[in-house]
């Protein structure tokens, strides 16, 4: 009997690259809430709320008090409001498309919310206008902290 060792075959294996998972996309506005109020996530989502929700409060105010032409502070609260608004309606509109599934309402919801709390001389409709934006901007923001410290 030959006891020596049979030749190795030298065939290449087959090399199957790890599965990778595919970017999801991110979970609706209920599912995020529902996610950032978990026990472990509300310290993140109570500072998010912060941050979040005072852009549109600074906005506000800075345009129904301090906004004028008539000098350099007036033009710089004048700056303000556009920077709060630009952070402000990229958020609401995140948030209108993914409630509605319908880019065009969202963009509505940004224009009349945006332009009511800016703009309106109606005190109560001002003020709901901020509510809605002060809610959507601090949930939105506070998920956004709350989900971030979750992946890491």
């Amino acid at each position: 009997m030959n006891t020596a060792a049979a030749p190795r075959r030298s065939s290449p294996r087959l090399r199957i690259a790890p599965t990778t998972r595919a970017p999801q996309a991110p979970p609706g506005v209920v599912a995020q809430v529902r996610l950032a109020f978990r026990p472990r996530a509300r310290l993140a989502t109570l500072l998010g709320c912060l941050l979040g929700g005072f852009v549109p409060v600074a906005s506000f105010i800075l345009a129904h008090r301090e906004a004028e032409f008539d000098d350099l502070h007036g033009w710089l609260a004048v700056l303000l409001v556009l920077g709060g608004l630009v952070f402000s309606a990229k958020t609401v509109l995140e948030w209108g498309s993914m409630a509605f599934h319908d880019g065009r309402k969202a963009l509505g919801l940004v224009v009349i919310l945006e332009g009511s709390m800016t703009l309106s001389h109606t005190p109560w409709l001002a003020g709901a206008a901020l509510a809605y934006l002060v809610g959507i901007n601090a949930l939105a923001t506070g998920c956004t902290l709350s989900l971030a410290g979750r992946r890491s």
